[in-house]
């Protein structure tokens, strides 16, 4: 039996040695690129990654893990979003967090690609492919302390979504944290969290859009026609305002199937246009680059009739650029 195809994910040197491999087989493998390093000593075949940060890190901290088990350890921070089937979009992947309960002192310490922050806590943790890893709660309001604010919202947004956690364990995680470093902070980011968001465009956006002062739209929302049919569930809508949103990615336009979702979304936006809403479509490029991000607040903001429409309507349609992935 090859023993490659029997990997079940990132392995470490050790286990490959134990599984019958040598290291001139191991380092073969490494330069045919069946194997793909993914850190000091931890390897994973190639077909196994799907290309998103998510699963390279969620294997590389799952292959340390057990390298590192201990009773009072567990994976926290991104490590451990990653692990839940968080995203991990604008956070610190550079190293495999731990969280290491029982210490009288909290501190943190970092050796190579470990960091292991002491805690003082009560431990809130779970179990995943037989690996401890602190709860979805406390990820997400540890994260809320310490990461970017828009990237932490994406992990609580998608958290709430996956129900993964309640607010009520958001609230009690809250409490604990009184009096530590970014409490506050933590409190703010908590509080802009909206699980209805189903993806970390939809989570970006939505923040955006806050920040730059425009009325906060609902998420998610099913339509339906004069007759009580369902028409289709759109990303973004400004109900008042008689406008949707819509994230658009290249994934779904791309494979054998892209042609037929290309014509399902012409006759989706055709059958929205005929409920007489506006459309507005944008994807990652638009909010990537300062310019991009402009054009849409701007294009928004007429269509919200909050700025005024130099041509009275009768400029020339717009064409959004080709949308980056969801």
């Amino acid at each position: 039996m090859d023993i490659f195809s029997s990997l079940k994910g990132a392995v470490s040197r050790p286990e490959l040695l134990a599984a019958g491999l040598d290291d001139h087989e191991i380092r073969a493998a490494l330069r045919s690129k069946r194997l793909v390093k993914l850190g000091n000593g931890i390897v994973i075949p190639a077909e196994m990654l799907d290309g998103t940060p998510e699963t390279r890190h969620r294997q590389r901290a799952l292959a340390v893990a057990r390298k590192s088990a201990g009773e009072s350890r567990a994976l926290g921070g991104s490590a451990a979003a990653a692990v839940l089937g968080l995203p991990v979009w604008g956070l610190d992947v550079t190293r495999v967090v731990f969280v290491e309960n029982g210490a009288k002192k909290a501190r943190t310490r970092a050796t190579g690609a470990v960091r292991v922050e002491m805690d003082r806590r009560p431990p809130a943790i779970t179990d995943v492919d037989g690996v401890r890893v602190v709860s979805a709660a406390r990820v997400v309001v540890d994260l809320a302390r310490t990461a970017e604010r828009i990237p932490a919202i994406a992990v609580g947004d998608a958290a709430l979504h996956l129900d993964l956690c309640t607010a009520d364990e958001l609230a009690n995680e809250l409490d604990l944290i009184t009096g530590m470093a970014g409490a506050a902070r933590a409190r703010r980011v908590v509080a802009e969290l909206n699980g209805d968001a189903e993806s970390v465009l939809e989570s970006r956006s939505r923040i955006t859009f806050v920040d730059e002062g425009l009325p906060v739209p609902e998420l998610q929302v099913d339509l339906y026609d004069a007759w009580g049919n369902w028409v289709a569930r759109v990303d973004f809508l400004w109900r008042k305002h008689g406008l949707v949103g819509e994230c658009d990615g290249k994934k779904k336009y791309s494979g054998q199937d892209g042609r037929g979702r290309l014509l399902y979304e012409k006759y989706r936006s055709d059958a929205i246009a005929e409920l007489e809403y506006q459309q507005v479509h944008w994807g990652w490029c638009d909010l990537e680059d300062l310019d991009d991000k402009a054009r849409l607040i701007k294009r928004l903001r007429r269509k919200l009739g909050l700025d005024k429409d130099p041509t009275n309507g009768q400029g020339p349609s717009e064409v959004p650029k080709v949308p980056d992935e969801k």
